[in-house]
């Protein structure tokens, strides 16, 4: 089912977009079996063989290390300029571990934060980072997570000088746990130098608001964030269906309010996103949700694309190489405010 849905998609990509090319990374005889029962036959379509397949039990750092599954080969892939892109909604852990061993970071960048995108009150999405890699995080990285957030939500998301903000229990610097005020401090004293626009604190409350273009906070917080919404998906689409059954004016009134009702569930189904970028390391990587549907699959192809001709990876070196100039200022001087 996982093989076919993932073709399935990709064929549906390749519909959509001009000059998109893409390597389908597995059991060779299964996927020629597949497209030859679908009749397709793409130009723009090559397999790969790769004799494994990484389960989601599996432990990430051993399927990273195994060099023949088809998470490790479409990675290298990538490391070897075969490929501008890797795209995978498997094992999130083993897609992380095996774009660390094979791609590596970029230099300077200590952490590399899962990007989610969160609809908002003003019909722009917000950039969330991290969605979960990083569940421990220290001040620092919270610093680096702005920067990344900052460049891809202005390569990718369009938005200019985008509004970068730290996800805590109050708007003042002061409030939050200790890691949180920290941070806040550091990423003050050196946004300007590093290029972000750090508009401060945002509460939870102004998440959805729009406020802020990217919203930085720890994996931990961050994948409790990302699971709750995707229940607000769940249950706005299961109230609407209970709301129509019980009467009739409440068919006529859902009738009336499908319209909006249909943008609301639209704009919190992870699908229309669809797949989640890992920032940081040195290639293209876009991870999808272990239960993605073909819509889902076919949209993160088609981000990993726009990252691709964005030149993404570039755009992110000269960040972290202004990362490393401040490193370099601050060990020169006697102050430790970014270290390792």
């Amino acid at each position: 089912m996982g093989m076919a849905l993932n073709i399935d998609a990709t064929v549906d990509a390749i519909s959509k977009s001009q000059n998109l090319e893409v390597i389908l990374v597995g059991r060779r005889e299964e996927i020629e079996g597949y497209l030859a029962k679908k009749h397709y036959g793409f130009d723009e379509l090559s397999i790969v063989d790769a004799k494994n397949v990484v389960s989601m039990h599996d432990n990430p750092i051993s399927a990273a290390r195994d060099a023949d599954n088809s998470i490790s080969r479409g990675i290298s892939l990538v490391r070897d300029g075969s490929a501008d892109a890797f795209v995978s909604v498997g094992n999130t852990g083993a897609i992380a571990a095996a774009a660390f061993m094979r791609l590596g970071r970029l230099p300077n960048i200590e952490r590399t934060p899962i990007l989610g995108v969160f609809p908002s009150m003003t019909g722009k999405p917000t950039a969330v980072l991290d969605m979960g890699a990083n569940v421990d995080c220290r001040p620092t990285h919270l610093l680096t997570f702005s920067m990344l957030g900052a460049v891809y939500a202005e390569q990718i998301m369009e938005r200019e000088n985008p509004k970068v903000a730290l996800l805590s229990i109050g708007e003042e610097g002061n409030k939050g746990n200790a890691t949180t005020k920290e941070a806040h401090s550091i990423i003050s004293k050196n946004a300007e130098k590093l290029g972000i626009n750090f508009i401060g604190n945002i509460e939870g409350g102004d998440i959805l608001s729009g406020k802020a273009d990217v919203i930085v906070c720890d994996g931990f917080i961050g994948n409790i964030l990302l699971k709750y919404t995707e229940s607000i998906y769940s249950l706005v689409k299961m109230l609407f269906k209970k709301g129509r059954r019980i009467s009739f004016l409440s068919l006529i009134g859902g009738l009336l309010l499908y319209p909006s009702l249909k943008r609301t569930i639209k704009d919190f189904n992870y699908a229309e996103y669809g797949g989640a970028p890992l920032l940081g390391v040195d290639g293209n990587v876009v991870i999808g949700h272990g239960t993605s549907s073909a819509k889902a699959i076919t949209n993160a192809i088609l981000l990993a694309q726009q990252m691709a001709l964005a030149k993404l990876p570039q755009s992110m070196l000269k960040a972290a190489e202004k990362l490393g100039e401040l490193k370099n200022e601050n060990k020169n001087s006697g102050n430790r405010v970014v270290r390792s």
